[in-house]
């Protein structure tokens, strides 16, 4: 039924193409993202097709403009053969049957690259026991901080309050650069307090659950009791000037400090984040997958360059191309780190953090669950309302995003 209404609703949408003129045999990609990144991924479809006789064309679509073209695109009957997207889209599209069902078609693959998968990102792309697409790439939450003002970096949610009592003294504070009193940020508490957004096989939240009002606390005593900015604030900014010589972001940061703030290399580093109650360290981990649509021409094709594309070697290439773009894409199969040239130090640190991080839930509606998850937070830290009322309330919101989704 709600397959036939997204046809309804977007069928008198008038397709007048949705890529370049193709050939029968031609695999086609979509890849959510940069032109670059689609350039790396067109350099690797050469190697490809002088291995395999297969072409393959990747071409780049915005973020913004994705959904609404895939949706379109498969109204249309025109969908490309390969599309990349969000973590939490698979589930969302194969609902509706435009997917591939990859653990059903590709039984013995998908048993062979969940192997070499770190097992937090694979959690994300796997719904009721069916796979619709496989990890492209993730990212990833880590500590960044100044080597010459803190001795060390905290290692449990004591620690870090403890420091922050101290730089708070100073004038000088903690940043959160990558999901700043959002659901995003404040998952990673929820994790290492124990806590989850749903019970075990996603049937029911428990967001109102005593490890979660924990979470909630310490998240909100971050901004109201130890001053971090409610407004954002770039890693790069505060980190050169010292106001704020330790912070959480992304993977990509790396980088972004590298070339942003060369006056302070070598007086930062990186480190796993603090454990909580659970004795966890537990990081949001994001990413992209890719999957083949249902009324893809080439299936067969189509999963070839897939696995061809998680290869280590390929999975290595597109994490050194990325790094030129300022993307900074992490490798998903486990086996590519043996191969990364990276800093020792870095890579021992993203390792330890990938192998205990969580992303989304694989949920029908979550994108749009977010939202009330956010306007919780924020009216918990900016208008001081109770948590346990909001998290009691949030939970009868995020039940009620769970039934509409499933109807």
């Amino acid at each position: 039924m709600r397959y036939f209404l997204v046809l309804i609703l977007f069928v008198t949408v008038a397709l007048t193409g949705c890529g370049q003129r193709r050939t029968s045999d031609e695999v086609i990609m979509w890849l959510v993202g940069s032109e670059a990144q689609s350039t790396n991924v067109n350099e690797l479809a050469k190697k490809f097709y002088d291995e395999t006789g297969i072409k393959v064309r990747c071409e780049a679509i915005p973020w913004g403009e994705a959904h609404f073209k895939y949706l379109t695109a498969v109204a249309g009957g025109v969908p490309p053969d390969i599309g990349t997207m969000g973590l939490t889209w698979g589930a969302e599209f194969g609902e509706l049957g435009t997917m591939v069902d990859l653990g059903t078609e590709f039984s013995d693959d998908i048993k062979a690259l969940e192997k070499d998968t770190f097992s937090g990102i694979w959690d994300s792309v796997e719904y009721k026991e069916r796979v619709y697409g496989i990890p492209f790439d993730m990212t990833i939450h880590i500590m960044y901080y100044r080597k010459d003002i803190i001795n060390r970096a905290p290692e449990t949610w004591e620690e870090l309050a403890s420091l922050l009592e101290k730089l708070n003294k100073d004038g000088k504070g903690m940043l959160f650069d990558w999901g700043s009193m959002g659901w995003i940020g404040y998952s990673t508490y929820l994790w290492q307090a124990g806590g989850n957004f749903y019970n075990d096989s996603c049937t029911e939240s428990i967001v109102d659950s005593q490890e979660s009002l924990k979470a909630m606390k310490f998240f909100t005593d971050l901004y109201t009791v130890y001053k971090v900015p409610k407004t954002k604030i770039p890693l790069e900014q505060g980190m050169r000037t010292g106001d704020f010589p330790i912070g959480i972001s992304g993977n990509w940061k790396i980088i972004g400090l590298t070339i942003g703030a060369p006056e302070i290399k070598d007086k930062w580093a990186i480190a796993n984040l603090p454990k909580g109650p659970s004795g966890k360290k537990t990081a949001f981990l994001g990413g992209r997958i890719m999957g083949i649509f249902s009324q893809a021409k080439n299936k067969e094709k189509a999963w070839e360059f897939i696995k061809f594309l998680f290869r280590p070697e390929s999975q290595v290439y597109l994490y050194k191309s990325s790094l030129e773009t300022q993307d900074a894409y992490l490798p998903p199969n486990t086996d590519s780190w043996k191969m990364l040239e990276m800093d020792p130090e870095f890579k021992k640190v993203l390792i330890a953090q990938a192998l205990d991080a969580q992303g989304p839930p694989p949920v029908l509606g979550w994108d749009t669950t977010t939202r009330h998850i956010n306007q919780a937070i924020q009216r918990i830290i900016l208008q001081k309302a109770g948590i346990v009322e909001e998290l009691r309330t949030l939970k009868g919101l995020m039940d009620l995003e769970l039934k509409r989704a499933q109807r």
